[in-house]
């Protein structure tokens, strides 16, 4: 008797565990697909419902930390690539997420992390200015007049968040082998850039330099999954 009950237990536990990890899949699958429709993308991103049970936060109706994978998406013309999000302490009724329904999915926090080239970058710099990296060293090449003349000067700049913007700042100058002093060219490699395409309700909280583009970082609180796409 008591050996039937032992393997009894053991099915019973195996069923469980297969259950919720059906559930789990099912739900990360419907998902997968809402934010393929919202983001208009024609591959499935890859969704991962972090901690177990998953059943028990089903049941609650709050989840721990959801991460989507987006990958590659063009929003508001901006082509991001290796799209990111982490979605914390998520409230969703069970239904909800069972069936995709992201109206009612809504993130304590929210963390986008994408990668914006720098062709799209340079839309949004001043009309003449270039930006590229050089090694990890980020430069902006540009016509600038200084003493009432006009002559083509690279600055080596950094970056930092402002709100939806990025914040060009200069630290060095050349010009063609002669350093000009930053205070004379200051206003001019001194501007501010908006980046299109980022999910609403954010704001930029970390700018990265990489060779193919600017790594940029956007956080957001109290979030709704579906208002993530932004066209």
């Amino acid at each position: 008797m008591r050996k039937v009950l032992v393997v009894f237990l053991i099915l019973l536990i195996g069923l469980v565990i297969a259950a919720d990890r059906i559930g789990l899949w099912v739900a990360q699958d419907q998902i997968a697909k809402e934010v393929a429709s919202q983001y208009g993308l024609d591959h499935r991103p890859k969704v991962k419902i972090k901690g177990f049970p998953f059943l028990n936060q089903a049941l609650n109706g709050r989840y721990g930390e959801i991460d989507v994978n987006v990958g590659d998406v063009t929003q508001l013309g901006v082509h991001l690539t290796d799209t990111v999000v982490t979605l914390k302490g998520v409230d969703a009724p069970l239904s909800d997420a069972l069936h995709g329904d992201a109206s009612k999915m809504v993130a304590d926090t929210a963390t986008s992390t994408a990668t914006v080239s720098y062709a799209d970058v340079n839309k949004q710099a001043p009309r003449g200015m270039k930006v590229s990296a050089k090694g990890k060293e980020l430069q902006v090449h540009g016509p600038v007049t200084v003493l009432g003349i006009s002559r083509t000067l690279s600055a080596t700049v950094s970056v930092k968040p402002s709100g939806r913007k990025i914040r060009v700042l200069p630290q060095t100058v050349d010009a063609g082998g002669a350093t000009i002093p930053v205070a004379l060219v200051q206003q001019a490699f001194t501007f501010t850039m908006p980046v299109k395409g980022l999910p609403p309700d954010t704001t930029i909280s970390d700018v990265q330099i990489q060779s193919d583009g600017l790594r940029v970082t956007t956080t957001g609180k109290h979030v709704n999954l579906e208002s993530l796409a932004e066209r």
